[in-house]
């Protein structure tokens, strides 16, 4: 029997350096029926002319000015085919039988309404990139957006990366889609209302993407003061629904415990390098990877306490999500 047609959804802005390879992997992949849209969401670079040398074989549809991630995949929803509509960011490599190994999902949990896989790193990914990646994957127990490509097999999940994932496009629909505005985090939030909803998501380590990450430090800190922020705004909408958002209030918190016992209680010095210790030994002694997580850390925090706290005011873009 025919797999049901996929709608493979990629929305990009300003992806020069990976939009070819993106496309010529998803060209690849290996589907009984896939439809490949293309939403190029007013990008100021290449991307549009490096686009032009796919038209034949992707739809691309061509925003004049900059829609957002959310909206622009919305968007191509509306105007996709298939029984099921995945997605994967601009620079992303997909493996070759990522689009059946999504699908495989739904054949083990028929009632699953999304199904999304692991992310791992391209060969050809600067240092920089590597640690930016190890980083990431270290903080997955917290953040849920990376999980282990293990052999666990297909099981149930709280949330999946809009990068590797695809969903029941009348689940989607039914759920209106990402909320506009918001990204990143809009993965997050439209799960978050999936399971609210009583509905299934599941994850398959199988269907694996390569995704490419910062390349210097100034993108890193970006990154990481847009994740905070997202986080913020998603706190005063729905409440504490994730371990990662306490740590803007666990933080000073415990900043402050350690302050005090390093002045008052000498007693408690050895617990406190055993404890520092241990952090250093998770991130094997390596300078640079302390130097992210020190900074992204702060940045983090940066960026929630700055929606978290701004969100308020009359101006704010998402005053009309906060909760009555």
């Amino acid at each position: 029997m025919n797999e049901p047609l996929v709608s493979i959804i990629v929305a990009t802005k300003d992806n020069a350096r990976t939009i070819e390879k993106c496309i010529s992997s998803l060209l690849s992949v290996e589907c009984d029926s896939a439809e490949i849209i293309v939403v190029n969401d007013g990008s100021a670079d290449s991307t549009k002319e490096l686009l032009l040398k796919f038209i034949q074989r992707v739809r691309i549809i061509e925003n004049s000015s900059s829609l957002g991630p959310s909206q622009a995949r919305n968007m191509a929803v509306h105007e996709a085919k298939g029984e099921y509509v995945a997605f994967t960011d601009a620079d992303c490599i997909t493996d070759r039988y990522w689009a059946k190994e999504l699908l495989r999902g739904f054949e083990v949990f028929p009632d699953a309404v999304s199904c999304g896989g692991a992310q791992l790193l391209p060969e050809d990914a600067t240092s920089f990139e590597k640690k930016v990646f190890l980083l990431m994957k270290k903080a997955g127990f917290i953040s849920e957006y990376m999980r282990n490509s293990d052999k666990s097999g297909i099981t149930e999940v709280g949330h999946n990366a809009s990068c590797n994932v695809m969903y029941r496009r009348d689940g989607f629909l039914q759920m209106q889609g990402f909320l506009k505005g918001l990204w990143p985090g809009e993965d997050v939030e439209l799960d978050y209302r999936l399971r609210k909803a009583g509905k299934k998501i599941i994850y398959n380590p199988k269907a694996v993407v390569f995704h490419y990450r910062p390349r210097h430090l100034a993108a890193f800190l970006k990154m990481m003061l847009r994740y905070g922020w997202a986080q913020g705004i998603l706190v005063r909408r729905y409440g504490f629904f994730r371990k990662i958002q306490v740590l803007p209030f666990l933080a000073p918190l415990c900043s402050a415990i350690l302050i005090a016992a390093i002045f008052h209680l000498s007693s408690l010095w050895f617990p406190i390098l055993f404890l520092c210790f241990v952090i250093l030994a998770y991130l094997k002694f390596d300078f640079t990877l302390m130097l992210l997580s020190v900074s992204g850390f702060v940045a983090w925090n940066l960026g929630f306490l700055k929606s978290f706290l701004m969100i308020s005011k009359s101006n704010h873009p998402f005053k009309k999500f906060i909760r009555k």
